[in-house]
């Protein structure tokens, strides 16, 4: 998919949560639920090697596309098999082969991001530096020159020019083959760092799009999700706080979302500010912001014939993180909000009272900004 269809990459995406959840399940028919995602993967898999394969009898570059993620993950195999599967050693190769597109300025960052995470939602490696993946392997060392070593035996190599598939967007690739890159460059990607010396060229004038920043990312997707109708954020940061709000958002009932442009708009069409508690629990892993926010905008929710409040919560570390000023000062306004751990900090079930009461809110902004941008978007 990642090579030759976005929209079933997307499908891989979405589908996701299902598909493990079915897995790991219990029960000889636990993966009926999933039949019609799992046929069309499968199939959709199938069909494009048959395509790839028809189209280039005698291997004249086209099929070494199906070697996505093979040219580093062949040589992480080689080096620390058995204790990693071929496709694990695969995964973290898919993964350094986009850093390696976008280093060369191929590839678009957001869309390594979608990528990695894509593989890591099916409990797969995207680092070396895993745990699992160091658990497994004791810790043993790929060293660069040893991992390009073995990189010079692919047999898509010509001669001693190595040769790897690069992406240019999700579902496109740079060449309709696999693309000569120089070593020095492979080794910049699987560096753990890098020098940078100071100077610049006279002359040079460039325009520099920084990444999207994560507590305006997060704003952005709250306001979009509380208005009505369509609205596209572009440059939004791809990060582990988004990515919570967006499944917190879409589990209240608050938007639903989609990307266009290879996934530099995301497109988020609002429900007017009309969420529903959830019986599910909000989980937010480490996320800070998402958990500010949403603080607030779960004060808004109306109650469902399932659940009248939602649980809000998050990893280890996020029980320890201080929620308490802005909780109080909800408290105030006549929310409903209960620690069910320690005080002062996640987890909590806010219950649903559809709204504030309005008037006033005292709140230290001395606290964290964060905190009043909450209360300022979700109020009356």
């Amino acid at each position: 998919a990642a090579i030759w269809n976005e929209d079933e990459f997307t499908i891989l995406e979405q589908s996701a949560a299902d598909i493990l959840a079915c897995v790991r399940s219990k029960g000889l028919d636990r993966l009926l639920p999933i039949k019609d995602t799992l046929t069309r993967i499968v199939v959709g898999s199938a069909r494009v090697k048959a395509d790839v394969v028809s189209a280039d009898e005698r291997e004249g570059g086209l099929r070494n596309l199906l070697n996505f993620g093979h040219s580093i993950g062949h040589a992480i195999e080689a080096i620390l098999t058995p204790q990693l599967l071929h496709g694990e050693a695969v995964a973290i190769g898919m993964v350094k082969e986009a850093e390696l597109a976008r280093f060369l300025g191929i590839l678009r960052p957001h869309a390594v991001s979608r990528l990695s995470k894509c593989i890591a939602s099916y409990g797969l490696p995207t680092s070396l530096k895993d745990k699992r993946v160091m658990k497994l392997t004791a810790g043993k060392e790929c060293r660069i020159d040893t991992l390009l070593e073995k990189m010079s035996v692919d047999k898509k190599n010509d001669g001693d020019r190595k040769k790897i598939v690069l992406l240019s967007r999700i579902g496109r690739t740079f060449e309709p083959k696999a693309s000569v890159v120089a070593d020095s460059d492979i080794r910049t990607i699987l560096s753990a760092s890098i020098s940078v010396t100071p100077g610049m060229p006279n002359g040079l004038r460039v325009t520099v799009t920084p990444p999207g920043s994560k507590s305006i990312s997060n704003r952005a997707l709250i306001l979009a999700a509380l208005g009505s109708g369509p609205c596209k954020i572009k440059n939004l940061l791809h990060s582990d706080d988004t990515e919570f709000m967006l499944s917190a958002i879409k589990q209240l009932g608050g938007a639903s979302y989609s990307w266009h442009d290879a996934g530099e708009i995301l497109e988020v069409t609002g429900n007017g500010g009309k969420l529903s508690a959830s019986r599910e629990d909000l989980y937010i892993g480490n996320a800070g912001t998402a958990s500010r926010f949403l603080t607030t905008v779960l004060a808004l929710c109306s109650s469902t014939k399932g659940s009248n409040s939602t649980v809000l919560t998050g990893n280890a570390r996020m029980k320890v993180r201080p929620i308490g000023p802005l909780v109080d000062a909800l408290r105030q306004n006549g929310a409903q909000i209960e620690y069910l751990e320690q005080e002062k900090s996640l987890p909590i079930r806010v219950h649903s009272t559809g709204g504030f009461q309005g008037g006033m809110i005292e709140l230290a902004a001395t606290v964290s900004s964060q905190y009043v941008s909450s209360i300022l978007m979700a109020a009356p």
